[in-house]
């Protein structure tokens, strides 16, 4: 067996102690979040109550999801968690996900250029969570009214956007696990900051590359590239 290097020593004992806390978390924010829920019910005829255990149930939801975010990510950056690749028809997948953005998009222009016999060999519940955070980034970072497209074509699968934009100095950067170009916004529009991560390592566990192009104050473009031994 090869010696792990110090680095990577560290390395797993920080992917080990994240994946242990965020297990022993995911319980007790369950309960709680079943109870603000009773609460939200129970006085929702009363204002000031019904607006703070709203709150309460944004937080925790966004603390779940967090949560989630954090387990998923442990289990692509362990090598020993085999991902499980199979035939995926991106079409069947990206209706799946277009009915989950529904609600998020709905002052957005969502326009869908799918090739219909697209396919890949993969993990689905992994190349589906990557291609949801693409597509969830680009609306959380386009203003209402605004257009993202999502393309697929031989090998590939695309998201533009007319959104803000990435400066040249962030680019390099924003796949990193809570790198924020702007701390704020992205507070606000509730984004854990793991997406891109999550991204990039399906991607690697896919041999695939992801390209990002994007100009402040016009938009941003994320092309995933698979390779031929990827493609169905």
């Amino acid at each position: 067996m090869q010696k792990l290097t110090e680095a990577e020593r560290l390395n797993k004992m920080r992917q080990d102690f994240v994946a242990n806390v965020s297990h022993e978390l995911r319980t007790p924010l369950t309960v709680i979040h079943g109870y603000v829920e009773t609460l939200l019910a129970l006085h929702a005829q009363d204002a000031q109550l019904a607006d703070i255990f709203t709150n309460m149930r944004q937080q925790t939801t966004r603390m779940e999801t967090l949560i989630e975010d954090l387990l998923l990510l442990a289990k692509i950056e362990n090598e020993s968690s085999r991902a499980v690749f199979e035939p995926v028809n991106l079409m069947d997948m990206l209706a799946l996900i277009r009915e989950d953005m529904q609600h998020l998009g709905k002052n957005h222009q969502l326009i869908w250029q799918l090739d219909p016999h697209l396919e890949l060999l993969g993990d689905a519940a992994e190349l589906r969570s990557a291609f949801s955070n693409l597509i969830t980034n680009a609306i959380r970072y386009t203003k209402a009214e605004g257009k993202i497209i999502i393309q697929t074509g031989p090998g590939y699968f695309k998201v533009h956007d007319s959104g803000i934009g990435i400066a040249p100095e962030n680019l390099s950067r924003i796949t990193e696990r809570f790198y924020r170009v702007d701390k704020g916004r992205s507070r606000e529009s509730g984004g854990t900051g793991l997406g891109l991560a999550i991204v990039k390592h399906v991607l690697l566990r896919h041999q695939a590359e992801l390209q990002i192009e994007s100009t402040l104050g016009i938009g941003s473009t994320f092309t995933c590239f698979f390779p031929k031994n990827r493609q169905k």
